[in-house]
């Protein structure tokens, strides 16, 4: 049996906030309007954004890791051949120049694709971190309503009881 955790499943996250009796802080004395259903709602959507961002995060990563083996494995081939060219060439001022030439073209090249790599990985971020700013701004709507009606449930119990 595996001990390993899929942090990909918002259950997951939900049996460890059980397993440390987190989920006692979602116990509170009843407040007027106090939706405590909704605020674990709210918490599950939480989970599940940072489970998405996680994932849309991983799957850039992983393309760029592939990314990265590609280019080595292409740069060690490339390298390979230029140095076989290089060792037909004879020592001379022609062939000096053609070596220079080739090895600017090559650091041109090699500058590009980290350049490409660099630009995955931003790509990767901004995309998991859009995840997460999308369902903050939710967030705060939802806290938003959920204190209205709070607000609005405790003015209606303060002039029942004062009636």
């Amino acid at each position: 049996m595996s001990t390993e955790k899929n942090w990909f499943d918002p259950n997951t996250y939900i049996d460890l906030m059980k397993q440390n009796d987190l989920t006692k802080m979602f116990e509170m004395p009843n407040v007027p309007g106090m939706d405590t259903e909704m605020l674990t709602e709210a918490q599950k959507k939480n989970v599940q954004a940072i489970v998405d961002a996680n994932r849309v995060a991983s799957e850039g990563y992983q393309a760029l890791f592939k990314k990265q083996v590609e280019i080595l494995q292409n740069g060690v081939t490339e390298l390979s051949d230029a140095m076989k060219e290089a060792s037909t060439q004879p020592m001379s001022t022609e062939g000096y120049e053609k070596r220079v030439e080739m090895a600017k073209a090559h650091f041109e090249k090699s500058v590009g694709m980290f350049n490409e790599l660099s630009e995955s990985a931003r790509k990767a971020n901004e995309d998991a971190m859009a995840i997460i700013q999308a369902r903050f701004s939710e967030g705060v709507e939802e806290m938003k309503n959920l204190a209205s009606t709070s607000m609005t449930a405790m003015k209606e119990t303060g002039t029942k009881k004062a009636a």
